[in-house]
């Protein structure tokens, strides 16, 4: 629904290049300059703008934004430098392209209420690869598709008061429209259970790997190699959708435009979460979704 308003209602407006000013102050502010085209427009929706960050003021303001999500939520782990700035930042931050959701009516300083991490995969060749390379292994994907080809997702977050739906489509959306203006073939990125202990999400893991996982000559291991806990379902179709319901919604998502998953899971003490890897081949986008998104 609320899609389908969007493209009644945007207004585009001229898009300079993606480039923040670097600062030799702080280095978690430093941005290699984008490649990213003019073509690329914000877009207005009511009263939200949808754009790629081009300022330092917005890099933090979305930084600031995962801090309150990732580790003031979801109890993530801080290093001292983070805990002291309440900032989530790495070094990719410095050449990702960050698409970011601003409400231009919220009264609070920080009015970014929704974000992505955006990294192509020419990109992440020069400055030492994608974040998921440090969970999983790869090379299958790497090896079946141009790099220019790959996308990865990450560092997806929503502002508490705003998780309706409508932020991620939006956000979704835009991520659709960057994906037709580089031709982009393969979207992945890491998707998260919360805590670290995997016998909580037995089922889910189950159901996963008996259904979701990636053929073999695109699978992708984790480096923890955690095993899925395998077994039969029982009343295979009831309880697989009473599983499937519980699902985290951005898992949920992915699985629902059609995303497979890693063979294994890897256990990330420090974001306190087990990841999957998950890949979403964008030919093979479920014929619904694609309408909604990519026509």
């Amino acid at each position: 629904m609320l899609i389908n308003k969007v493209k009644e209602t945007v207004r585009f407006k001229p898009f300079s290049k993606n480039k923040i000013k670097p600062s030799f102050k702080n280095k978690i502010f430093f941005l290699k300059p984008s490649k990213s085209s003019s073509q690329f427009s914000p877009v207005e929706f009511q009263n939200y703008l949808i754009k790629l960050a081009e300022t330092r003021s917005e890099l933090k303001q979305a930084q600031s934004l995962r801090y309150s999500v990732f580790y003031k939520e979801k109890k993530a782990k801080p290093n001292l430098s983070k805990k002291l700035i309440r900032l989530d930042y790495d070094k990719i931050d410095k050449f990702a392209d960050h698409l970011i959701v601003i409400d231009k009516k919220k009264s609070s300083k920080n009015k970014i209420v929704g974000t992505y991490r955006l990294i192509r995969g020419d990109v992440a060749n020069l400055f030492g690869g994608f974040y998921s390379s440090t969970e999983f292994n790869l090379v299958n994907i790497i090896n079946n598709y141009r790099e220019e080809q790959i996308l990865e997702l990450g560092r997806s977050c929503v502002h508490k008061d705003y998780r309706n739906g409508s932020i991620m489509n939006l956000l979704w959306k835009a991520i659709a429209e960057y994906v037709k203006l580089y031709d982009i073939k393969i979207l992945m990125g890491c998707a998260s259970f919360s805590g670290t202990d995997p016998t909580r999400y037995s089922d889910e893991l189950s159901l996963l790997r008996q259904n979701f996982t990636l053929p073999e000559h695109l699978s992708i291991d984790s480096f923890d190699d955690n095993i899925y806990p395998v077994y039969k379902l029982n009343d295979a179709n009831s309880n697989q959708l009473r599983t499937f319901a519980k699902l985290p919604p951005l898992i949920k998502g992915y699985l629902r435009v059609g995303g497979k998953v890693s063979q294994n899971f890897y256990v990330d003490h420090k974001f306190n979460t087990i990841d999957l890897c998950v890949v979403v081949n964008t030919n093979d986008i479920d014929k619904k979704y694609k309408k909604k998104y990519l026509n």
